[in-house]
């Protein structure tokens, strides 16, 4: 019986490739560093190279996690804020390359549905994930289901207004969203304006933790931004569990605490006395590791009719 899924993460400035087993177990991951004014072309050649070397792990089905908005009913890549890729049949692709009948979605999306599968919420039915990375999504699991809204482009929190005053200019056009104010390009943007020094979210991570003041200060800046955001999420979702995932969330001792202060103070507490936000169990392999979720989602929806592919 084979068990193998070949997946693809494509991030804002990376690509992974891998197989996976249905029980969330990495076989064999491949990665690759995409370039500034990456093409689709680019992305295409990588999936081809990475297939080729994992096509003798026999593989049942492929799955995609794309950033950026993606119609998932119909395999189509909608829009990437970082490339500005748009309109790609990426199931059609990655099909073709494979012979292999293909999922995808957001790769927030399917981050949020590998901790409901692999993670740390198998016994929670509603939560929030939020991506901290290059960028800021969500996704959401509600009554035990990826909830993607009527336009399928639902959690979109990195577009939550969280600065009115102040706010920087965001790649959708738009000024003081979440996205702009505390993803992990954003932290070091802004630490580079106070100090003119160019350095990376980690970077700017570990300086917060041996004491660099303006490191501090940017960091509590950002956590206190998504606390904004959660708060808004909690109250209009009435969820008590958030979990936090992506690259720039590694700092999640730097995040927490300002947090769980802009929780308290803007949470309706009567409604929802306690919110739990918690590190993902995944850490950067959330999007490739909600791959293999994405399509034993897909099992669950076809039933019996997947035994015929299985076996």
């Amino acid at each position: 019986m084979r068990k193998n899924v070949f997946s693809v993460d494509i991030g804002g400035s990376k690509i992974l490739c891998g197989v996976l087993t249905l029980s969330g177990e990495i076989v064999q991951s491949y990665r690759s560093a995409l370039p500034q004014n990456c093409t689709a072309t680019t992305i295409v050649d990588h999936i081809k190279n990475y297939y080729a070397k994992c096509r003798h792990y026999d593989c049942f089905y492929a799955s995609v996690a794309v950033p950026g908005l993606c119609d998932s009913e119909n395999g189509r890549w909608l829009y990437s804020p970082f490339s500005k890729l748009c309109d790609i049949e990426i199931t059609e692709i990655v099909s073709e390359i494979t012979g292999l009948p293909t999922v995808c979605d957001n790769d927030v999306n399917v981050s949020a549905l590998a901790e409901k599968y692999y993670g740390i919420c198998p016994d929670k039915d509603d939560y929030i994930w939020i991506t901290v990375s290059n960028g800021i999504g969500g996704g959401l699991v509600l009554n035990g289901k990826l909830y993607r809204g009527a336009n399928l482009c639902a959690g979109e929190i990195g577009h939550f207004t969280v600065e009115e005053i102040n706010g920087r200019k965001c790649g959708c056009g738009k000024y003081g969203c979440l996205e702009a104010m505390a993803s992990g390009a954003s932290i070091s943007s802004i630490y580079s304006d106070l100090t003119g020094e160019i350095q990376s979210a980690a970077e700017i991570a570990e300086r917060a933790r041996n004491g660099d003041g303006v490191a501090l200060q940017v960091w509590s800046d950002a956590g206190t931004y998504i606390g904004k955001a959660i708060a808004q999420s909690v109250n209009l979702l009435g969820t008590d569990t958030v979990v936090l995932g992506g690259g720039a969330a590694e700092a999640f001792d730097l995040l927490k605490p300002p947090i769980d202060s802009a929780i308290k103070k803007h949470v309706f507490l009567k409604a929802v006395p306690h919110v739990n936000v918690l590190h993902s169990a995944l850490g950067k392999n959330a999007a490739l590791v909600g791959c293999a979720a994405l399509v034993k989602q897909q099992m669950d929806k076809e039933g019996d009719c997947m035994q015929c592919i299985l076996s």
